[in-house]
C-alpha cells in the first residue's frame, strides 16, 4: 500500500511489446494526477505525497519499465516512456491529467507535455533532469548523493529499488538522460508549470531549475530550503503544500 489510502485499481497497460504497471489511489472528482518516478526509483518514492494529493484527485502511480515491479532486461528510453505515459493519460476518462515527475520522471513528463500538450493540464517538475551537462561515469558517481540529505528511513527504499532495477538499467537510463537535452523541447511546453527543487540537491542542482524556468514560458520555480534531490520525501510537508496550492489555483 502507498500511503494510508488503499489503492482502488491496479494493473498494466501496454506500449508496443512493453507493459507498464500502474496503481490508482483515491476517487476525488478533480483532474487526475499521474506520478512518474525517477532514476532507480519506483512508485514507492511518492509514499509521503499520495494521501495529500488523493484528498482532491484520483492519483495514478506508474512503475516505468525496468523499475519497481516492472523488472526488465532493458528500460524504456525517455521519448518512448513519454509516449507510453501519454497513452495512459489518453485512456483516462478525462483524457487529460496533471503530471508530476521527479528527476528522470520529470524529464519524461516535460517531454510528454511538449509533444502532447492537449493531454497535460498542469505540470510539476521535481528536480527534473533534461539540462544536465555531464558524462556517464561522473553521473554514476553522483547517484549515491541523491540520498545525502534524506532521512534514514528512506535509505532502505532507495537501496531496494536500486537493487531491483540493477546496474544495467541504471547505466542505460543514465546514458539516455545525458543524451537527451531538452533545451529545444522546453519552450514548447504550454502547460502551467511548477518547478520544485531542494536547495541542497547534489545530483541535479538548482541552477538546472533556473535554466528550466527561463525556457518554459509559464513556469515558476520554488526552492525548498534544506531539501535534497528527493525533496518530495525529505521535505514532504512543504512539497505537499506547494503542489496542493498549485493544482488548486484557478
Amino acid at each position: 500500500m502507498i500511503g494510508s489510502v488503499k489503492p482502488h485499481a491496479e494493473g498494466t497497460f501496454g506500449h508496443g511489446r512493453r507493459r507498464l504497471y500502474y496503481q490508482s489511489v483515491g476517487d476525488a472528482p478533480g483532474t487526475p494526477v499521474v506520478l512518474v518516478h525517477g532514476l532507480s526509483g519506483s512508485r514507492r518514492w511518492w509514499r509521503r505525497n499520495v494521501d495529500a494529493l488523493a484528498s482532491r484527485h484520483t492519483v495514478h502511480l506508474i512503475d516505468l519499465v525496468g523499475y519497481g515491479i516492472n523488472r526488465a532486461i532493458r528500460p524504456m528510453g525517455i521519448a518512448t516512456a513519454a509516449e507510453a505515459v501519454g497513452e495512459f493519460v489518453a485512456m483516462l476518462p478525462t483524457g487529460r491529467a496533471h503530471l508530476i515527475g521527479h528527476s528522470m520522471g520529470g524529464h519524461i513528463a516535460a517531454t510528454l507535455a511538449a509533444r502532447f500538450p492537449d493531454r497535460v493540464e498542469r505540470l510539476i517538475l521535481v528536480a527534473a533532469s533534461g539540462l544536465l551537462r555531464s558524462n556517464i561515469f561522473s553521473m554514476a558517481m553522483r547517484l549515491p548523493l541523491a540520498a545525502h540529505y534524506s532521512p534514514l528511513e528512506f535509505l532502505p527504499t532507495l537501496a531496494f529499488d536500486a537493487l531491483r532495477a540493477g546496474p544495467l538499467s541504471l547505466l542505460l537510463s543514465t546514458r539516455d538522460i545525458l543524451g537527451d537535452d531538452l533545451t529545444e523541447t522546453l519552450p514548447r511546453v504550454k502547460a502551467r508549470t511548477l518547478l520544485v527543487w531542494g536547495s541542497r540537491d547534489n545530483l541535479v542542482p538548482v541552477s538546472a531549475g533556473k535554466a528550466m524556468q527561463r525556457l518554459i514560458t509559464a513556469a515558476r520555480l520554488e526552492v525548498i530550503e534544506g531539501g535534497g534531490h528527493v525533496v518530495m520525501w525529505d521535505h514532504a510537508d512543504a512539497f505537499n503544500r506547494l503542489a496542493g496550492e498549485f493544482l488548486s489555483e484557478p
